[in-house]
Parts: structure tokens; sequence; C-alpha cells
């Protein structure tokens, strides 16, 4: 995928923070549900199981803590060394509060981070996270059966984020597949995730 940068709006931290502020509760909420048994069960994330998932995300989470401060970026896009122990949930609740403290330290929206899909600075990279957060939270609920109650303005505003890092850029299959059709009656959220290359089940 060639190296681009993907444009910083002014608000993009203060949308990207209130963002988080709506997802990760909720994200929270879905690996509280999780026990040793979830842990093996496939997502609609191709190829990785919810162990899988999580990892992703709390590995992620960690490591981009890091780089806000100004340490290195990693493809995290395949599988991770195991970063959740027997207790996914206490990882998840560090990580996301690693992660909240390194987006409000001084300078961090200001730097600009060299990502796989291109550069990006720290404010819109906050938006960024939001979006991937929001699509494996779908992720999730959707392995586990279980509800994800996200406002539609939440969700509107991360597919802006999407469309401005995805539309026209090659996807590796890996991090972003091609677009899928989302099902008719299909709401904001399917939508999106269909648009990362999720299949949205068709209702009855």
């Amino acid at each position: 995928m060639s190296v681009t940068e993907v444009q910083t709006l002014p608000r993009d931290a203060e949308e990207g923070a209130a963002q988080l502020e709506v997802i990760v509760p909720r994200l929270g909420a879905l690996v509280a549900e999780v026990g040793p048994t979830e842990l093996g069960l496939s997502t609609p994330c191709d190829g990785w199981a919810v162990r899988d998932l999580l990892n992703h995300v709390v590995g992620g989470a960690e490591m981009f803590a890091g780089a806000l401060q100004g340490g290195p970026v990693h493809d995290i896009s395949g599988r991770l060394p195991d970063a959740l122990g027997d207790d996914p949930l206490g990882a998840f609740e560090r990580a996301a509060e690693h992660f909240g403290a390194a987006a409000q330290s001084p300078g961090a929206t200001e730097r600009v981070l060299d990502l796989p899909f291109g550069s990006m600075q720290g404010a819109t990279f906050l938006r960024f996270v939001a979006f991937d957060l929001l699509v494996h939270s779908w992720d999730l609920a959707t392995t586990l059966g279980s509800e994800l109650d996200v406002p539609d303005d939440v969700v509107v505003g991360a597919g802006r984020i999407a469309h401005r890092t995805l539309d026209g850029r090659e996807r590796d299959g890996r991090t972003f597949a091609e677009s899928t059709v989302a099902p008719g009656g299909a709401t904001p959220l399917e939508r999106l995730v269909a648009f990362t290359g999720r299949s949205v089940p068709g209702r009855p």
C-alpha cells in the first residue's frame, strides 16, 4: 500500500476523543463477557478468533500509547504474542488506561505516526482508533450474540474517517478487505462494517 498522508482537520482530536469515550466502555462491556470458552470462537474478522482480536486491540493500544509519545510503530495486522494472559478484561482496561493517558500527553496530537497504510497526525489517529475499535466491537458483539448499541452520530463520525483513510487506496485483505454489500435494511453500523470488508448477515 503506498504511503500517503491522511489530512488532519481542525476538530479531529476533539471528535476522536469524544468517540472513544463512547466506544471504549461498550467494547469493555463486551470483553467482560469473554471467558475461556469464548476465546477460541471465530470472529467476522477473517482468520481471527476472539483471542486474536483481543490481542490486536490490547497489543495495539499498548504499542500506540508508546508511539504517541515517540516510540516505534509496528505492523499489527497479523497475530500478536499473547497480551491477555488469563485476564482479558484486566488487560483491556490497563491498555485503555495507558492509551488514554498517552493521547493526552504533551505533543501527542501533533506527532506524525508512520502507519502501514500511510502517515497520520496524532489528532487524526484518535479518530482512526475510534473507527477501528468500533468495527472490532461489532466483530465481538456478533461473535458473542450480544447487543451493541452505539449512537448513529458516533457511527457516522467513524464512517467519515474510514472513507478519508480508505477511499481510493488498495486494501491488503488483512487490515481491511474490499467492501461487501450490506443487506437491505442494514443499520449505519452494519453498512460501516461492510465497507471494511465484513460480511453482514441478512435478517430473517
